[in-house]
């Protein structure tokens, strides 16, 4: 099921290509362009990189402790540098649209020239003003992304954190658990990262090997970009994929936690049309409102003004539906959407390294380890963390090591490790 492609472009089109257009070309152009794009515009195309500021070793290790709680402190080996990127992607109409995204670089070569990691950040909402980029605008910050992130460049790795498809676009929500918009965004935040490399501005140099990886939300994005490499960004070198409470079963995740289905809805008919109907999910107290509080409000308020329960936010045809494992029974256009992104069992064959927190009441251990067992039968050499005590984003702070070792793993070309069984 793929997301509708409109025939009439927005106006934020015309802006976009103006915006591109007016900067130099930061990319190379050796593949062609995409057909209706102007000539000289490429899918992860740089359109602007900024320096923030360096953090040294001391105060990335500070920042750290609200991120790793008592998963911490990391160890930090150099200083880091902050960058903002702005950059190109391909938009639910096939047309550019525009992303940003926050890049974490060493300020020091460690370990020598750096691998990549791009990661999908978790559940922030749907509106502008809950975009991963500009959460130190907001009272509390949703995710602490730039204190989890910066740790890793702390240890020779580049991060890129991108924001979703539809953060930058007023006309419409961010195109939430839309697996090819996420691709997209992750593989061409992996290209606009090359590119700021090949401008020399950052310290050091770029490794090859890219990894895809993310928490929650981020996970179902990191398998989404997984399952489309081939196809959509084939030189890349992707040596692998990491999951934090990954989410790749859409449809899973709203059969325990209830509060996130507004925004899918909202999302889902966006990018499939009307036919994805909320009033055959939603109890119908929480319709009138729908667009204005999913589409408006942040993920920490949802979960005040949404309920967890599943009885409690549903129409009882569409809980019973759920709960049998039939969600088509009562949504039919719905569950086709659902079904359509369901990340990571393409039979990518790429390694992956799972981690799970055994106390998450959001992604529960049954769904991630039917998903693991699945990725395995599909040919991925995968590693599976449970991390016993842990919640759902304390898979984060208590995969950081687990997750540099089997990064460095990989990229000194040793075997995959691999909990799957015979």
């Amino acid at each position: 099921m793929n997301p509708r492609r409109p025939t009439r472009r927005r106006p934020l089109r015309l802006a976009l290509l103006t915006l591109m257009l007016a900067w130099p070309l930061a990319s190379a152009l050796a593949q062609p362009a995409p057909p209706g794009w102007p000539d000289d515009v490429r899918p992860g195309q740089l359109l602007e990189a900024v320096f923030l500021e360096r953090w040294d070793p001391a105060e990335v290790q500070a920042r750290a402790g609200v991120a790793f709680g008592a998963y911490g402190p990391p160890v930090i080996e150099n200083a880091v540098d902050l960058w903002r990127l702005r950059f190109v992607t391909t938009g639910l109409d096939g047309g550019p649209a525009m992303i940003t995204g926050q890049a974490f670089t060493p300020a020091a070569a460690p370990h020598g020239d750096a691998p990549l990691l791009v990661y999908g950040a978790g559940t922030t909402g749907l509106a502008a003003a809950c975009a991963p980029s500009r959460e130190r605008e907001l009272p509390v910050p949703l995710g602490y992304y730039r204190e989890l992130l910066a740790p890793f460049a702390g240890r020779g790795v580049v991060v890129v954190l991108p924001d979703y498809l539809g953060f930058d676009d007023p006309l419409r929500p961010q195109a939430y658990f839309v697996a090819e918009a996420e691709a997209h965004v992750m593989l061409d935040a992996a290209r606009a990262t090359r590119a700021l490399f090949a401008t020399g501005a950052p310290v050091g140099g770029l490794r090859d090997d890219v990894f895809v990886g993310g928490y929650s939300q981020g996970g179902h994005a990191a398998f989404a970009a997984a399952d489309r490499h081939a196809a959509y960004a084939p030189e890349l070198l992707l040596r692998g994929a990491i999951g934090y409470a990954a989410t790749t079963d859409v449809a899973a995740l709203l059969a325990t936690a209830a509060y996130y289905a507004p925004y899918v809805l909202l999302a889902y008919r966006d990018a499939y049309g009307d036919a994805v109907d909320p009033a055959q999910v939603l109890a119908p107290r929480f319709l009138p409102d729908l667009t204005r509080e999913a589409g408006g409000i942040c993920v920490d308020r949802a979960q005040q003004v949404y309920p967890y329960d599943v009885a409690a936010a549903y129409t009882p045809a569409f809980h019973r539906a759920l709960q049998a494992g039939r969600p088509e029974a009562a949504a039919p256009a719905f569950a086709r959407a659902l079904a359509a992104n369901a990340t990571g069992l393409t039979g990518h064959g790429l390694p992956a390294l799972v981690i799970q927190g055994g106390q998450d009441v959001i992604v529960r251990d049954a769904t991630q380890e039917a998903f693991v067992a699945a990725l395995c039968t599909a040919g991925s050499a995968v590693d599976y963390l449970n991390v016993p005590q842990a919640r759902h984003r304390d898979t984060r702070p208590a995969g950081f090591e687990a997750t540099l070792t089997w990064v460095w793993t990989l990229v000194a070309g040793l075997p995959a490790p691999s909990t799957c069984g015979p």
